[in-house]
């Protein structure tokens, strides 16, 4: 892991050269900062997997077995939707054309995730807060998990590096099943509660929920004569393995133990010096992490302009080192993913331990 700390920072500078290093990219390449050739290939890659897998699913007699190697491999299909296309689509950074823009919204819903709600807690309560305790929803994680020190501790936090990796299996089938209904009914958040959905997501809600279970659940047994007990194992192995995949890629973007966790975002001086501070990258130079992450991975430049389409971030990612050396900013890029999960074991490890009362012990 490359990290380049030298004690002044210059923060205005830094915030200027970036914006201006962004604005020179697209301008003297002549490039919008929407989609590209290779985003609009990802986007027929995807879709492509999901409707010859599910055709496939509903055409081919297959034994149990296969049956059930089908079933996952369709549900990898919805994992690379969910990464590559539903969330560019639903920060506005694929089309110019607003229409097809919110049409492309709901590919997280085709996938089992409610668009709505996903955009009011990753917009308003990640992206200009990450690592705020108390305001970042990411660090509520349902009081499973202990990230920063500010959190009180529980007895169920000294396990947390030992159980974290079975938790993050779920992450899928919560949001699908849980973490949608509870945040639409029962809101958790600040914000949630001050905004009430409009009544039309409900209904947008229950559709395709409906439309989910339909044709994951409901069409296989009833149609194809599968039994519920393949079709839930296969359902949950397939759920699980992209659960830990998709919670994997996400959480060591900013969960790690050189991150900083603020008590107010109002600790710097720049919105930008809050980006370098709580986010690092890795995998930069990995071909199956720039094919399959969605970007995600190259998580400062996606804070530093969420509005711009991950297709562009590897490029521009490759301009934000040197400007961070040279206006002594500290940037962390792990090289793979595997240093950045290791960064965020030893975070977990960390905060198992109640610090302050063994201190005062």
């Amino acid at each position: 892991m490359y990290t380049a700390e030298i004690p002044t920072l210059d923060s205005q500078k830094l915030k200027t050269d970036l914006y201006k290093m962004i604005g020179d990219y697209f301008r003297e390449n002549n490039l919008s900062k929407l989609a590209n050739g290779r985003m609009y290939s990802k986007i027929i890659f995807g879709f492509t997997w999901w409707i010859a897998s599910l055709v496939m699913l509903f055409t081919i007699p297959a034994s149990p077995a296969v049956y059930f190697f089908l079933y996952v491999f369709h549900i990898f299909s919805q994992l690379y939707i969910m990464l590559n296309v539903g969330h560019d689509a639903n920060h506005d950074a694929i089309f110019k054309n607003k229409t097809i823009s919110k049409l492309f919204h709901y590919s997280f819903d085709i996938t089992g995730i409610n668009s709505y709600m996903w955009r009011e807690m990753h917009h308003n309560q990640h992206h200009y807060v990450m690592n705020v305790d108390g305001y970042d929803e990411v660090l509520i994680a349902r009081k499973l998990f202990r990230f920063t020190k500010r959190a009180k501790m529980r007895y169920l936090f000294r396990f947390q590096h030992i159980y974290t990796f079975f938790l993050y299996s779920l992450f899928a089938i919560d949001f699908v099943w849980v973490k949608d209904y509870e945040c639409f009914f029962f809101p958790y958040t600040d914000s949630l509660k001050a905004n009430k959905p409009p009544f039309i997501e409900y209904v947008k809600l229950f559709l395709f929920k409906g439309l989910y279970v339909w044709y994951m659940l409901y069409l296989p047994v009833y149609y194809l004569h599968y039994s519920w007990g393949l079709v839930l194992a296969a359902y949950l192995v397939g759920n699980m393995l992209i659960g830990i995949i998709g919670a994997m890629v996400i959480q060591v973007s900013h969960q790690l133990s050189s991150a900083e966790f603020p008590e107010s975002k109002k600790e710097y001086k720049t919105f930008v010096d809050h980006v370098f501070a709580t986010t690092a990258d890795h995998s930069l130079k990995d071909p199956i992490a720039n094919w399959c992450y969605g970007g995600l991975h190259l998580h400062i430049i996606h804070h530093l302009a969420p509005d711009i389409c991950h297709a562009h971030y590897i490029e521009l990612t490759k301009r934000i080192k040197p400007i961070a050396i040279e206006n002594h900013a500290k940037y962390r890029m792990h090289k793979n993913i595997f240093g950045a999960i290791k960064e965020h074991y030893i975070l977990l490890k960390q905060l198992s331990k109640d610090v302050e009362a063994e201190n005062s012990a």
